[in-house]
Parts: C-alpha cells; structure tokens; sequence
C-alpha cells in the first residue's frame, strides 16, 4: 500500500513537471523571431524595363525600428533578368533582412507591361513571396520608379500615400475602383479582361484613367480616359458619394448633384437569335450646389427639369462609355457576358469563343431614373 502511494506522487510529481517544461517551452515565443530593428519592411515595389528590355526593380523600404518616430524609408534600384535575381542582389545594397509579407502595392510601368505579360510580371509575388492577396496593383506611366521618390501631399511615404490614395475611388467616380493582387490573379485564370488604376507622375502622383489589360495577351491594351471610367463605373453601380454636374444650354448656369445611393441592373434579352441589354439605372440624390438664380428649388416644375437634366447626363456618360468598349476596346469590364452565360447558358455556349465580337455588336439601351430627395431650400414657415 504504501509502495503504491509512493509510485501515484511520483507519477503526479512528474506530470506536473512535464506540464511545467511544455508551458515554458509554449511561451519562450517563436523559435524563430526577429528583433523588428533588424528588419528592412518591403512597402511598395516598381517594376520597369531598361533599353535591354532587362527587368528594373525597384524597392521602398521602411527600415522598422523600436519607436515609430525612428521610422523612415529609402529606395533602392536593381537591374536584372528576373524578379527573384533583383530580390537576391538586395543583400549587396541592403544590409537588414528585406521582409516581403507586408508589400502595399505593386507599380507596373505601362511601357514594362506592353512588352511583358502582367501574370508573368507577377508570378513571383503569389508564388514565392506570399504578400497580403489584398496588395494593390497600379499601372505607372512612364518609370514606375518615379512613384516611389514621390513624397505625398500629406508629406506620407510614397507607398503608403498611393495606397491611401486609392480609396479615393469612392469619392470621384472618375477613379476606377482599386484592385488586388488576389483579384487580378482570379481574372487571369478566367481569362476576363480588367481595368486597373493609372496614374501618372508629373506634378506628383495623381489619377489619370484606368488601364485595359487584356483576358487574351495579359498585356496593357488600351487607355482610357476619365470620362469613360466614370461611365463603367455607373454602369457597375459604384458612383455612390460621387457627384453630377449638369449645365443649363440657354443660361451657361449648373447644378451639381451629390449621389446617396445607386442601383445598377443589366438584364439580356433573346428574341430568336438576336441578343439585346437594357441598362436600368436608379439614383437617388440631392442638390449640393447651384449657380441657377431666381428659382424656386421647392416647385415641381424645378425638380422635374433637375431630374431630367440629371437622368440625360447619367445616360449620355454612360453610352459614351458603351461605346468605348463595345466599338474601340471591344471588352466587356462590366460583367455583360456574366448575365448572358447566368440567364442564356446554351446560347453563351455558341457565343463565348467569340464573345468579344458579339459583345460589339449588341444593341444596349440604357435607362436612367433620378430622385432627388434633398435641394437644400426651405419654405418661408420652416425659415422663421
């Protein structure tokens, strides 16, 4: 009995030592950590080509230290014949160990991406150096190392500041929306045609249009202009919080409207063979800004002609799109082949090794419906 106490403690003594040794073991941290000051935190990479059609690498750097005040940032350029050679020269330049997991963005040259494919240019980044899938990707006229030696209005580093800026396409529907590396990969395996944001570097860093990289070669296609963003971008349903300007023809005077909310519908039509869209497009919005004098902003008659002048200019910016991409780009950017391969699946069948030459040559008829919920005026009793 007294052997059989004995071996139950020194069985229990031993678990608890056990237990003991892994909770240490657990709370040493990671076996493998390093101190954050021994760190080179890779922010933003620009990819160009030189004469050669050599890769120009370009990194940003935020040299981590132990108090933020200490942080800053330095760029440096190599020259190679691939992505994972320039990575590996860093360490004749860069004496801390650079850290990719946390890239911001990607800037492509546009010249770098009409001589090379961008799934090509961007292999190494979801292959190798696993950054965030949420990693924006821009298109850079000219070098798109300039971006980076670009300090921001707000005096921010260069990556920090385009990634920064980027969100602003919820503000100006002249902005194409922002994209991700992990977006960019899943329409390189649909082989779908994508719009990223251009920017161009003369005077700083700023918008200018958006890129058209092609489903078919993976290579900058076409530029597009402000006007035609704004277009896709209603006919996307992503102008809400923007605005409208409409102008009076007889008076030269103008209202601008800010958008609350958008609903953008595509709905396909068969009849036989011949395929058809209409847009249906829904706002709702309020007066912001008039320069109209001796108006009554509460009178129907006013908020009709508003509604109208609204509705024309919606319609007008988006045929105008339409235009540019079923007549100059021939790509669908909006998701036209989405709906015809969802709602007429034998049809999208025939059509869909074509599609580009069919998208071209469908009739869409767009319409606009516009309410404005506020004009900002009051009545003589609300006044008093």
């Amino acid at each position: 009995m007294i052997s059989y106490l004995f071996l139950l403690r020194r069985t229990l003594w031993l678990q608890k030592c056990c237990a003991a040794w892994i909770a240490c073991a657990l709370l040493a941290g990671c076996w493998d950590s390093k101190e954050i000051d021994t760190l080179s935190i890779i922010q933003g990479v620009a990819i160009d080509t030189d004469q050669q059609d050599m890769l120009e690498l370009t990194y940003q750097h935020l040299i981590a230290q132990k108090s933020r005040r200490n942080m800053y940032s330095n760029v440096t350029t190599l020259d190679k014949d691939s992505i994972q050679s320039a990575s590996r020269e860093q360490a004749k330049q860069v004496s801390r160990a650079p850290l990719y997991s946390f890239i911001r963005l990607i800037l492509i040259s546009d010249e770098a991406i009409q001589k090379r494919r961008i799934d090509q240019l961007l292999d190494t980044f979801t292959r190798s150096y696993k950054p965030s899938r949420k990693s924006l990707v821009m298109i850079i006229k000219g070098n798109a190392k300039e971006a980076l030696n670009k300090i921001g209005k707000h005096q921010e580093i260069p990556s920090i500041d385009l990634e920064a800026l980027a969100k602003n396409s919820d503000l100006n529907s002249k902005i194409p929306s922002r994209i991700t590396l992990g977006e960019i990969s899943t329409h390189i395996s649909q082989g779908a045609d994508f719009l990223v944001q251009y920017i161009e570097t003369d005077g700083g860093n700023h918008f200018s249009g958006a890129a058209l990289i092609s489903g078919k070669t993976k290579k900058f296609a076409y530029k597009l202009d402000e006007e035609d963003v704004s277009g896709i971008n209603w006919l996307l349903g992503k102008t809400k919080d923007s605005i409208i300007k409409t102008e009076m023809s007889k008076s030269n005077q103008s209202m601008v409207f800010d958008v609350e909310d958008v609903h953008t519908k595509l709905i396909p039509h068969m009849n036989g063979q011949d395929l058809s869209f209409t847009v249906r497009i829904k706002a709702d919005t309020k007066l912001n800004e008039s320069t109209v004098n001796s108006v009554d902003f509460l009178k129907e008659s006013f908020i009709q002609t508003a509604k109208e002048a609204v509705q024309d200019e919606i319609k007008q910016t988006v045929s105008q799109s339409l235009n540019t991409l079923q007549k100059n780009m021939r790509a669908d950017v909006v998701g036209f082949g989405t709906k015809v391969k969802v709602n007429y699946p034998a049809y999208w069948d025939r059509v869909k090794e074509n599609w580009q030459d069919t998208f071209s040559q469908i009739p869409i008829d767009v319409k606009a419906k516009v309410q404005i919920k506020r004009t900002g005026a009051y009545s003589k009793e609300e006044g008093e």
